[in-house]
């Protein structure tokens, strides 16, 4: 029980303070990202090559950076889009949040993973399920603001179709770590499934009018 005009120890973060958190925690992943680049560039006690050779030896390296830095902004900007409805915060909502940042600080690491042992079933599989769980956060997000917000009448939950479009890009990650899982060959092209967008979301749109 606190005092009145003391501030309550278990009160949640606001809402600005946690986007704040969260952009952050995204920057932070990106220069980890970027730091993976800076590390191949020759210094004093390593000799120098051609710089073209420096580019065409690590094309993965290049490739896994360039992939990973498109999907964190994208999962960035749809983060970005969810809290602008501005739902009121609950404690389940600040957990999947946390979560979902979680998911975000350790694509560095399955980006590095990706560069070194290239489509390796084992580490396919991780970074695909990364991102599966990256993206069911963000729906599990999605819905819980939704449900908060029908409940208390208030007008800036995320509309219907919002979420609709959430299931399915969801479901394609689901089917892209399936893909790599069934057939392996098939290695980084499995991610290709995301861009079943328009069609998953017309699929998933009529799946919840039934």
């Amino acid at each position: 029980m606190t005092v009145e005009g003391e501030p309550d120890p278990d009160a949640l973060p606001g809402q600005a303070r946690m986007v704040a958190f969260v952009d952050a925690s995204v920057a932070i992943a990106l220069t980890l990202l970027v730091l993976q680049l800076t590390e191949l560039v020759p210094s004093d006690d390593r000799p120098a090559g051609p710089p073209q050779d420096l580019v065409l030896d690590n094309l993965s390296v290049f490739g896994s950076f360039v992939l990973s830095f498109a999907v964190i902004g994208r999962f960035w900007l749809v983060h970005h889009r969810l809290f602008g409805f501005g739902a009121r915060l609950t404690r389940g909502l600040v957990l999947l949040n946390l979560l979902w940042v979680l998911t975000i600080v350790v694509l560095p690491f399955t980006t590095q993973m990706v560069s070194t042992y290239g489509s390796e079933p084992f580490v396919l599989r991780l970074y695909i399920a990364v991102l599966a769980v990256c993206s069911g956060l963000l729906t599990a997000m999605t819905v819980l603001m939704r449900r908060t917000g029908l409940a208390e009448g208030d007008l800036r939950r995320p509309p219907d179709v919002f979420v609709t479009r959430m299931i399915a890009a969801t479901g394609n990650v689901v089917l892209a770590f399936l893909l790599a899982v069934v057939v392996p060959a098939v290695g980084y092209l499995a991610l290709l499934a995301l861009l079943l967008d328009p069609l998953t979301t017309r699929l998933v749109a009529r799946l919840r009018r039934r």
